[in-house]
């Protein structure tokens, strides 16, 4: 593999959840579900209720990822375990690679590296959520076998539509 998973440190974690922030108000409002004005507190908000207790949350594992060669760090993911024993998984809360180190094959292989991860927690799926907006995230799931088993859609209302 490309890539190896470390857990964050402290200081990793603080300069992650300050982007994570930042990247996850962006997103809601690019994909219509939050006004710019409520985003960032709504994803304060959050972060908060999923990571109180940040590094030590219970059940949630947090990893810097490094290029195995150089062993510089080029992004991160975020799990949580859900469910108990035989349906246990894996839910991908985030993952990014650094903008620098974008189209190089960092992202499939971190994915695969979860996988590996996430069988030693005793997870038996990766479960994860991609914003309809982007088509890139998408493709790059699919080509490692990820398929959709839901779907939410949206329809604005109240303007004019053409017919």
């Amino acid at each position: 593999m490309q890539v190896s998973l470390k857990a964050m440190s402290e200081g990793s974690f603080t300069e992650y959840l300050s982007s994570a922030i930042s990247d996850y108000a962006l997103a809601n409002i690019k994909s219509g579900r939050w006004s710019e004005s409520e985003a960032m507190e709504k994803s304060k908000e959050a972060h908060s209720l999923l990571l109180p207790d940040g590094l030590e949350t219970e059940n949630h594992h947090l990893f810097d990822i490094f290029e195995n060669e150089n062993g510089e760090c080029v992004g991160h993911l975020w799990i949580e375990l859900r469910g108990e024993n035989h349906s246990k998984s894996a839910f991908v809360y985030s993952i990014g690679i650094n903008e620098r180190f974008r189209r190089k094959g960092y992202a499939k292989s971190a994915l695969y590296c979860l996988e590996e991860t996430a069988l030693e927690l005793g997870a038996k799926c990766v479960d994860l959520h991609v914003f309809g907006f982007n088509s890139a995230a998408q493709a790059l799931y699919e080509h490692a076998g990820y398929h959709v088993v839901s779907q939410n859609m949206r329809k604005t209302i109240g303007i004019q539509h053409e017919q």
